[in-house]
């Protein structure tokens, strides 16, 4: 299945009431899932970048070109970790194996009309 119908698909089920969505993927340039309890959230900003932070504060990152950190321009590689000065760690990954970190974590949140 494309990326964009996945994204499409996990943002319109419906889910339990602890699951805040906000701003729609076709029309917006910031789209987040959040699951209020614990924090655990999947962002898409700008359709380019995908970010997915479970309950214990683990980040993934998709593979950007370059960025500012410590002082110094970074060039991530598929597959390495970044630990920042102030302990946040971005792992950075490909925005397939986030969507579908994001995908599995939420399909466990649906809202179930039985």
């Amino acid at each position: 299945m494309p990326l964009t119908k996945k994204i499409t698909d996990l943002l319109s089920k419906k889910y339990n009431s602890n699951i805040s969505i906000l701003g729609t993927y076709t029309s917006s340039k910031y789209t987040s899932i959040l699951d209020n309890d614990n924090g655990t959230i999947f962002i898409v900003s700008d359709s380019d970048l995908y970010s997915f932070k479970d309950q214990d504060r683990n980040l993934w990152v998709n593979v950007t070109d370059s960025f500012h950190a410590d002082g110094k321009e970074q060039h991530p590689e598929l597959g390495e970790s970044y630990t920042l000065d102030h302990g946040v760690q971005y792992s950075f990954t490909t925005k397939e194996a986030i969507v579908e970190m994001a995908t599995n974590y939420f399909d466990k949140h649906q809202h179930d009309i039985a």
